[in-house]
């Protein structure tokens, strides 16, 4: 086949669709089994997880064996970031990503009702029928419990929520795909970021030099030095699944640096050492400067008594944090959108007159059809709230926040390469404190409970993986339209095999008994927040608007002082997050990988950072292939009794 022929091809070839489709299948699968039922490792809980990166490994080096055996069987590059990509969108819809809190929370508010927690009486009759099972459907208790002997799964039952919870879930992410469209130019080609999580995949597709089976960046010791550390230290506490006795490498700790101060976590993570070195020193630098700043902050808060009341689940475990983080996530999207100011102006201009000269003809969908997709999208999911019970004010306030977090959350993750995050708050917290629950009616807040399926718990959503998406098939020039049916396929496949395997194995075990959060406290927690606020109702909290005010006044002094001044050392980025879970439990490892990335700078400047790569590229790929085996043992010997090695 010719040179220019290959080039016509697009990357969506019916052999990469069919790998692409059993990559989202395996996904789908082994990443439910392995949390709900084995117990093991999380395989799609964040950006970039091992349930992609392992199956991607796999099929890079049997291609490697292809080109050997019959160089034309072998999937050339754009093949195989087609199938990589198809795994990653379906990684946000599995488990923690959408299932298991879309299935867990619809099938929770009749079943774990008592008289204790007063949920009949207060939310009960304001749940429309359409949005979760009937009341007094035996499907329900049986979900949970197990499915008697000789009974059939009540799909049924489960049709017209999932009907409508789908068709919701549809255009939600049909906006994001808009969104990013929207922003993409900006973001590439005008502001150049890193896209950082791209380079590991990248790096294995590209072709040797060598006939050797690998991919280049494996060949020298350098990578085998960085692989055989992390995947060492894995079967070592492999052997001690078998006997207690056996002495383990600890690689997690805390550190208590004063009274009443909180724990410094000094958790070692291999796969984030090895991407946080791919992060530009300053963001990395931001993330654990500003997490360091906020234990002080949250230290002396306690230390003098003061406190602006409990956290929410999901959101910082330091209100005063948190809020003040969502102020600087506020101040962060109405800049990055500022700044993108007339590219937006020429989209719209785009959307409304299809003459006006943007080229708009290398994007996934047009300008047009991304800015009418919003557009109607969003009244969509308006009209769709508001059926569900949510008054107009609430969503006035609830959506444009969660918006907030979909573009931030994105924005980080695309520029700081950060595969652990999620935001400050949850749209749901900020929109009941801001305007008190009080003043809420109870349908609102019975249905801002159900909020907590798609707008709470976003650590693998699905805006942040359409962006990478994009920006893969843009390195090795996939066609727009091509890639857009790629995750077009990969997201129906992926929400059809991961929803029919979740209800299948919740009849199957008894959905109660995978004692894993989201079909426990994580299903009960939606509706004991809103039953709580309702039985203790209270106007507009000042005091965290005040600390939402001030987070949103110094993110917008460190953005002046970054665009101002070229001398200023300190990124804004890690601000906004610097109270989230992931970031305390991750700034360790990126403060190790920022400390090596420095030395090794200052020592060699940028010749020595390239040959240093291999090293933590190789930490990326040891660490994943110790928790592939790890899964393995647990499939075989340690059955509902695993290990989780990977997540947190």
């Amino acid at each position: 086949m010719s040179d220019e022929r290959q080039e016509g091809l697009s990357g969506l070839t019916l052999r990469s669709m069919l790998v692409g489709i059993l990559v989202v299948v395996a996904v789908s699968i082994a990443a439910p089994y392995s949390y709900s039922v084995l117990k093991s490792s999380k395989f799609a809980s964040d950006y970039l997880p091992p349930g992609v990166i392992i199956p991607f490994i796999i099929i890079v080096i049997l291609n490697a064996l292809l080109k050997r055996i019959k160089p034309c069987w072998a999937l050339r590059p754009a093949e195989l970031i087609i199938s990589l990509i198809m795994g990653l969108v379906a990684s946000t819809i599995c488990t923690l990503g959408l299932t298991s809190y879309l299935i867990a929370i619809i099938a929770a508010p009749y079943y774990f009702a008592s008289p204790e927690n007063r949920w009949a009486e207060y939310i009960h009759e304001h749940i429309p029928d359409w949005i979760t099972l009937s009341r007094g459907n035996p499907a329900i208790q049986w979900f949970w419990e197990g499915l008697p002997q000789g009974e059939k799964i009540p799909w049924g039952a489960w049709a017209i929520p999932l009907f409508w919870w789908l068709s919701f879930i549809g255009v939600l992410f049909f906006i994001c795909l808009c969104m990013v469209v929207i922003l993409r130019k900006q973001w590439v080609e005008k502001e150049r970021l890193v896209f950082p999580l791209t380079d590991v995949p990248m790096e294995m597709v590209k072709e040797s030099s060598s006939k050797s089976l690998l991919p280049a960046f494996m060949h020298g010791k350098v990578f085998w030095i960085g692989f055989a550390i992390p995947l060492f230290i894995a079967l070592w506490n492999i052997v001690g699944y078998f006997t207690p006795l056996f002495p383990t490498i600890p690689l997690r700790s805390t550190v208590n640096i004063a009274r009443a101060f909180p724990v410094i976590y000094v958790y070692i993570f291999f796969p984030l050492i090895g991407f946080a070195y791919l992060i530009n020193l300053d963001v990395s630098f931001s993330v654990w400067f500003f997490y360091l700043l906020g234990v002080l902050q949250v230290g002396i808060y306690n230390r003098f008594g003061f406190s602006i009341g409990k956290p929410d689940v999901y959101c910082s475990l330091a209100p005063s944090m948190g809020w003040q983080g969502f102020g600087a996530l506020i101040l962060m999207v109405f800049w990055v959108l500022w700044i993108a100011r007339a590219h937006l102006k020429d989209v719209f201009k785009k959307a409304f007159n299809r003459n006006h000269p943007v080229d708009d003809s290398g994007e996934l969908l047009s300008y047009r059809t991304a800015v009418f997709g919003l557009i109607l999208g969003t009244l969509y999911l308006v009209s769709w709230l508001s059926k569900s019970g949510m008054s107009s004010k609430v969503i006035a306030l609830f959506l444009p926040a969660a918006f907030v977090v979909f573009i931030g959350v994105t924005r980080i993750v695309v520029e700081g390469g950060l595969v652990f995050l999620r935001g400050p708050l949850t749209a749901t917290t900020f929109s009941v404190f801001s305007l008190g629950s009080s003043a809420i009616s109870v349908p609102s807040m019975t249905s801002l409970a159900f909020t907590y399926i798609w707008a709470a718990d976003i650590k693998t959503f699905f805006m942040a993986a359409a962006a990478h998406a994009v920006k893969l098939g843009e390195m090795v020039r996939i066609k727009k339209r091509a890639l857009l049916t790629a995750i077009c396929i990969a997201v129906v496949v992926a929400v059809a095999v991961s929803v029919w395997y979740s209800i299948w194995v919740g009849y199957h075990h008894g959905a109660y008994n995978f004692n894993i959060w989201p079909f426990g406290q994580g299903a009960l927690y939606p509706f004991q927040n809103v039953v709580s606020k309702m039985s203790n109702p209270f106007g507009p909290d000042c005091d965290r608007l005040k600390f939402l005010g001030i987070g949103a006044l110094v993110m917008a002094g460190l953005t002046f002082m970054r665009y101002r001044f070229i001398w200023w050392p300190i990124h804004p980025i890690g601000f906004p997050i610097a109270s989230v879970l992931f970031i305390q439990l991750s700034a360790f490892s990126i403060f190790l990988a920022w400390a090596a990335k420095s030395i090794i700078l200052r020592l060699g400047g940028v010749l020595l950072y390239r040959n240093a790569r291999p090293l933590f590229l190789g930490m990326i790929v040891g660490w994943f292939l110790g928790v592939g085996i790890s899964f393995i043992v647990d499939m075989i010997w340690f059955a509902g009794q695993g290990h989780q090695i990977y997540g947190w």
